[in-house]
Formats: C-alpha cells, sequence, structure tokens
C-alpha cells in the first residue's frame, strides 16, 4: 500500500554500494524503518532532522519499508552547512533514536519537533539550545521537572523536582548549572533567552540533563554525540 507522510529524518546507514536504511518520526505513524533503493545519490538531501515528504510502500506485516522518495517541504538553510547547528542537530537526533519506539500517531509532539528544528534553523541564538530542548522534550516524555518554588537550590534527579532540602540519599546537583537549569524552566516560554553563564557552567547543565534522562528513559545510555556537543559548543 502506498503511503505519503511529513517524517523526520532521524538516521541513516549504509545497506548496500547504492541503498540505504533510514528512520524517520512521521507524523502519521511515529518512528518507521524503510530501505531507500538507490538512496545514497541522494544522501546529501538526508542529513539529521531533515524535514521531507515521503512516499512509501510498507505491509502491516513487516518492520521495514520501501522508501521511495524524499522531498524537503520546509528548506532548512542553514542547519546542514553551520557546523555548530549541524553538530546541535545530530545530537537532537540521537536523543530523538533513543526515546521514540513506537509506531504511534503523536502528531502534538512532532509539531514541537518541527517547530523547535525550525527555530534552531534560524535562529542565530543557539548557545542554550541543547539544554532547552532536553528541557522542553521532557515534557513530551512525562518527566519534565517540577519546582517546589523558585527558591529550590538542590536538583533531585531521582524524583525529578527542584527542592529547598539537601535530598538524602539521592542523586542531586546543586550549584551553578542547577540554577541555570531552574532559570530556563522559568523562562522556557520565552522566544529568546536572555541569560550569562560560562562555558563550563553550560557544559555542567548538559551533562545533568543527559543523566537525568538516562535515569528516567528506558535504555537511554551514553549519547555518541555528547562529547562532540562540548567539544564544539564548550570548548
Amino acid at each position: 500500500m502506498k503511503n505519503t507522510d511529513r517524517a523526520i529524518l532521524l538516521n541513516r546507514i549504509s545497506y548496500s554500494e547504492s541503498s540505504l536504511i533510514v528512520t524517520y518520526y512521521t507524523f502519521e505513524n511515529g518512528i518507521q524503518k524503510f530501505i531507500f533503493q538507490g538512496g545514497k545519490k541522494k544522501a546529501h538531501q538526508l542529513f539529521p532532522l531533515s524535514l521531507s515528504e515521503i512516499t512509501y510502500y510498507k505491509r502491516p506485516d513487516s518492520d521495514l519499508g520501501k522508501l521511495t522518495s524524499a522531498e524537503s517541504y520546509q528548506l532548512l538553510k542553514e542547519v546542514p552547512f553551520n557546523p555548530i547547528k549541524s553538530t546541535i542537530a545530530f545530537f537532537i537526533a540521537e536523543v530523538l533514536l533513543k526515546c521514540l519506539k513506537t509506531e504511534e500517531s503523536e502528531k502534538d509532539l512532532f509539531l514541537f519537533l518541527e517547530e523547535e528544528i525550525i527555530r534552531l534553523d534560524q535562529f542565530d541564538n543557539f548557545t542554550y539550545f541543547p539544554i532547552l530542548f532536553l528541557i522542553k522534550f521532557s515534557h513530551y516524555l512525562g518527566i519534565f521537572p517540577h519546582k517546589e518554588n523558585n527558591n529550590c537550590i538542590y536538583f533531585n534527579l531521582m524524583e525529578g523536582v527542584f527542592v529547598q532540602i539537601k535530598p538524602a540519599g539521592d542523586i542531586y546537583y546543586t550549584g551553578e548549572s542547577v540554577e541555570l537549569i531552574s532559570s530556563i524552566i522559568s523562562k522556557i516560554n520565552e522566544p529568546v533567552l536572555t541569560l550569562s553563564t560560562s562555558k563550563k557552567v553550560r557544559e555542567d547543565a548538559l551533562q545533568i540533563m543527559v543523566q537525568y534522562y538516562q535515569l528516567h528513559v528506558p535504555q537511554f545510555k551514553e549519547l555518541n554525540t555528547f562529547e562532540v556537543i562540548k567539544e564544539i559548543l564548550y570548548s
């Protein structure tokens, strides 16, 4: 059966001399994998987080469909060519691959991801983008950190809550990196973040959020892109 859908590219791997295996997050059917025969000829169009209208065939009893075309419906002008934005795109794509596993349609999530990808492409203020993305995305995973009030100085990672009293027996952090995460949560709906922190504080905050995902998302292990993004953004 022929299908058409909007899709976000998360991964591609070589399958043969000319073909690829590609993984998309789709608007109608969640995570989908396809063989793309002759896809290597169009590899320049298949970069992480590309927004495409795809056409494919897939049998109900098969885990692997056959992709016949992938055409951009939203041209990204900077993500494929800006080395920093490309690094962030690889990081986000890997996070999504580790978190999104089902073929269920979650249209609100797709629209959120689409908006964030366009934001990454169009805005120049991407210093905090990876941290902000992990915080925003946690809402859709049901693990958004809770703040008891604005005076909390400890982030209890096990409970996913900011508290005033030092946690006993749980994994927690305090200090400037926790203050940064707390500030971002407080300003999460602002179109532009106006924060001033050191690269070390931003690196530590991102590390905390990655660890938070590892504690709360099943099978979320080490990120291959984490060291690269630290080198690009925080070195």
